[in-house]
């Protein structure tokens, strides 16, 4: 769900005259309520009458200028200090700001989570820790909160913002701590009752853990909030994501609520899983909101007031409205030609300052997901190819392969054929074999496709690494795409012969006959199941053009990946990428071309390591793709290819036809 979608106002703003967000820090703490000044006026009726005001404002909200300031964004804008630059400041008032609060509330009253896709310096993590996460510590009643982070360094900064927050927030609204350390903090008092130590007053928690080695660190815990910081380098997102639910529910209702963000220019290895979540808000029960390069930029939002001075004042809006009526309101359209002429500029020079710019200024939902130079491929052409991606979804879809058997029995047919079945929609794609749709096998073409296979031998690894398989064609006469990733398979079931089984099916499907090559490391266990099926026909021989001229290598089947055949297969893939990136439509596999470590073997970009593997058997191959229906059209003295059909009689070959209903009337393939 797009947060556009929801029933909230949203930005701009138009306020009314009066409008002041921060009284507090715009007129200050009278005398008669400043104790950290004044301490002779705690307890006089004056002092007391103030702060309930502001305990009041806190909890229930503040009406100014026709808009209403929910309360955590109240206590937010006028009791938050924070140490930057500039010294000890106050945030400004931006619209921007407002409007998250507004989602929030409305989150929470309904039960939704949030997942903030956004550029660098939006103020998000200072507003979660003071508006979120600080605010149910000090306002809530036993209130519980888990700070998950993919990397220590979040972690750690969370803390010391939390830190320097409590050192310089108001005395008033100070709670007593049991417990401060990097990973908890327990506020609360120990009181004696029958000889019993217990905790009363709020008694609330706050644990701070980095999930990188285990995402069920929040297992068996309450939590009222959960934030994930800078979800684009939580690696295993989906899987915390899983392991965290339950502590947000109670029985099948959700009561709490997960807080994910991801900033531009920070997205690598977990951009994986913060993209999948992005991409899929329903099935994480989550409102998306997105903030581009344009909002709260500096210092194109008009009026904001610090210490009672105005900060900026953008022409643009004084076109439409009146000064008092833009305070915080932002002028995008200003802004986003900053950006644009900020781009126009960095063409000309570094390319590299470029693209940091586009992820640090992002403009659309695609550039906050773009990469870096990680490796020495076209990244600009993967980028684009992403973005069409995104534009262009229902290029494949999913589908099991089943073996053909002999009727009434298990018994598969000799030699070896498959048949293809769609699988459902709420199958998961690592159980399926994804296929483009336009590309299934035909029968009539001898040697057009290869295969790729980056196995694994042992059932659970150390690594996060999965098997995968890539089908590619070969360059052709036939007009199909040149070096196009027809069919791939990226999963690890919890059996290492479920994956061999695919694999091997995927090999008959598209008569991959000689020409599925994989990584001979991790291969015994596949190779010895290809034997045992009668496949060993199927398999590569070793690609010698891949070898050194002092190579000492004797084994008969696939290819050793090392320091002299490794380079040469990535700078296959260069080539590839950079003349036709344009024809991959596999998401998985464009994100792992993205990220692909092009020194360390046995790196997680499994599926990109399949398509390298897949090229170097497309070069090793002498004889080209040749289309056997040609050939005899062809040849007048040419005799017709005779076939025996599933009940044993032998007829004469009919026309192809792709497997439109697999379910109802599905081509049988293979050899």
């Amino acid at each position: 769900m797009d947060y556009k979608d929801i029933p909230i106002l949203r930005a701009p703003y138009v306020k009314g005259k009066g409008f002041l967000p921060n009284p507090l820090v715009v007129n200050g703490i009278p005398d008669y309520a400043d104790s950290s000044r004044n301490p002779k006026c705690v307890g006089t009726p004056e002092y007391e009458t103030f702060w309930s005001e502001q305990l009041y404002r806190c909890i229930n909200g503040y009406n100014t200028g026709g808009i209403f300031i929910p309360g955590r964004f109240y206590y937010y804008m006028n009791f938050n200090n924070m140490n930057t630059v500039h010294g000890i400041i106050t945030p400004d008032f931006c619209d921007m700001h407002l409007e998250l609060c507004y989602i929030i509330e409305w989150c929470m009253a309904n039960g939704k989570n949030i997942i903030i896709g956004k550029k660098r310096r939006a103020g998000i993590s200072e507003f979660t820790q003071k508006a979120k996460i600080d605010y149910g510590y000090r306002f809530s009643e036993s209130y519980q909160a888990g700070i998950a982070a993919g990397q220590k360094k979040y972690a750690e900064d969370f803390m010391t913002k939390w830190e320097d927050s409590e050192a310089l927030l108001q005395g008033e609204f100070r709670v007593n701590s049991l417990l401060n350390n990097p990973d908890e903090v327990v506020s609360g008092y120990e009181l004696m009752d029958g000889g019993k130590t217990t905790l009363k007053n709020n008694a609330c928690k706050i644990f701070v853990r980095t999930m990188h080695n285990n995402p069920n660190m929040f297992k068996g815990l309450f939590l009222n909030d959960v934030v994930a910081e800078e979800a684009g380098e939580f690696e295993n997102l989906c899987e915390f994501i899983s392991a965290t639910n339950d502590c947000l529910m109670d029985g099948d209702t959700q009561v709490g609520m997960f807080m994910i963000y991801g900033t531009g220019g920070n997205i690598n290895k977990g951009s994986k899983d913060f993209k999948k979540v992005w991409e899929n808000p329903n099935d994480y029960n989550a409102v998306k909101y997105l903030i581009t390069g344009d909002r709260f930029k500096k210092p194109f939002y008009g009026g904001a007031t610090r210490f009672g001075k105005d900060v900026s004042v953008t022409p643009n809006l004084l076109k439409k409205y009146k000064p008092y009526q833009i305070i915080g309101m932002e002028d995008t359209e200003a802004a986003m030609e900053n950006i644009m002429e900020e781009r126009e500029r960095l063409k000309k020079g570094d390319l590299k300052k470029y693209m940091e710019h586009l992820q640090n200024n992002p403009i659309n939902e695609a550039e906050i997901f773009r990469k870096m130079f990680s490796n020495n491929f076209d990244i600009q052409k993967i980028n684009a190819q992403q973005d069409e991606i995104t534009v262009n979804k229902n290029k494949y879809s999913k589908w099991k392969l089943e073996w053909v058997t002999k009727e009434g029995t298990l018994e598969r047919v000799s030699p070896l054929r498959v048949k293809a079945i769609p699988a459902k929609d709420t199958d998961d794609e690592g159980d399926c074999i994804l296929i483009l749709d336009e590309y299934h096998p035909d029968k009539k073409y001898k040697n057009l496709y290869v295969g790729g296979i980056d196995p694994y031998d042992q059932d659970k690894g150390v690594s996060k690494s999965l098997g995968a398989m890539c089908v590619m064609s070969r360059p052709n006469t036939f007009g199909i795409p040149f070096n196009m990733p027809v069919a791939v398979i990226c999963t690890r079931p919890k059996r290492k012969e479920i994956f061999f089984d695919m694999c091997l099916k995927l090999s008959v499907y598209y008569d991959l006959v000689g020409n599925t090559l994989g990584d001979k490391a991790g291969s015994s266990g596949i190779i010895k199941w290809y034997e045992n099926h009668n496949c060993m026909r199927y398999l590569a021989p070793r690609p010698k053009k891949f070898e050194s001229m002092n190579s000492e290598q004797s084994h008969e089947f696939w290819v050793s990946l090392n320091t002299y055949s490794r380079p040469l297969m990535v700078g296959a893939m260069q080539t590839s990428i950079h003349d036709y990136s344009q024809n991959i439509w596999f998401p998985e596999l464009i994100n792992q071309l993205g990220n692909f470590d092009e020194v360390e073997i046995g790196s997680d970009n499994d599926l990109a390591d399949a398509y390298g593997i897949a090229l170097m058997q497309s070069i090793s191959v002498v004889a080209a793709p040749r289309d056997d229906n040609t050939k005899e059209s062809e040849d007048p003295f040419s005799l017709g290819n005779w076939i025996t059909d599933k009940n044993g009689n032998v007829i004469p070959a009919g026309d192809f036809k792709r497997p439109t209903n697999p379910e109802e009337d599905h081509e049988y393939f293979g050899s």
